[in-house]
């Protein structure tokens, strides 16, 4: 079946240092203490200074958010939670305002291309991110699916129910390349299924990209996930 198995503070508290010895030419007086100092790591600067969610001026006391390795701020607490539920693009979107964003590379973009097309239950859209003719390799859980034809037409096909309101949200994304083929691993949690039955589950999907007369085409799937269930009341 389709389903199947993505801020740390410091403190340094130095201590103080007590001298009781005399100093040359200073008899008969006592030394004070050294007075206590300490340190702290100051948490990493935020790149904005509107909130993504209100867009209201940043507190520098409320929580904050890492996107592409910059810290995001916001104006009040319980806005980091709204900026996690907003779609990667936004996300981008908003960074980009403040700094430059490096673009997608070919391999990354084709990856997020897959995610959109198995939201909208675009097979024709999937199938052009392939290699085409049997020359993809699929795995689920580690068990071998055979062709992305095979796959697409006994699993996804054959099960659209599965794939009422899909959701994917990317934790983490890693690529690796070796000359023109790249991994593409993208880890992440994805729910299905209509509102009364609404399923959740962890994920993971890994894909081997190489370049097809200069179009990035997947010629291996591994997708693996396993159903979080829900805390028992």
């Amino acid at each position: 079946m389709l389903i199947c198995t993505l801020v740390v503070s410091v403190f340094a508290i130095c201590g103080s240092v007590v001298s009781t010895a005399a100093q040359p030419g200073r008899h008969g007086h006592d030394q004070g203490a050294v007075p206590q100092r300490s340190s702290q790591v100051q948490p990493a600067k935020v790149v904005n200074d509107r909130c993504p969610i209100e867009g209201e001026e940043v507190d520098p006391v409320s929580p904050t958010r890492t996107w592409k390795g910059r810290t995001i701020g916001f104006c009040c607490p319980g806005c980091e939670t709204k900026w996690d539920a907003k779609p990667e693009a936004e996300k981008d979107a908003f960074l980009a305002k403040y700094v430059k964003v490096d673009a997608a590379s070919p391999a990354a973009l084709l990856s997020k291309q897959f995610q959109i097309a198995m939201t909208n239950g675009d097979l024709a859209a999937m199938n052009k991110r392939f290699l085409a003719d049997g020359k993809v390799t699929v795995l689920e859980n580690g068990a071998d699916e055979g062709t992305w034809e095979v796959y697409r037409d006994g699993q996804l096909k054959a099960e659209p129910k599965e794939l009422v309101g899909y959701a994917w949200n990317t934790k983490a994304e890693a690529e690796t390349r070796h000359g023109s083929t790249s991994i593409v691993r993208q880890v992440g949690t994805f729910s299905t299924g209509p509102d009364a039955a609404r399923r959740t589950f962890a994920g993971a999907i890994t894909l081997i990209v190489v370049d097809e007369g200069g179009t990035p085409k997947t010629a291996h799937m591994h997708w693996s996930s396993r159903e979080v269930k829900a805390p028992a009341k």
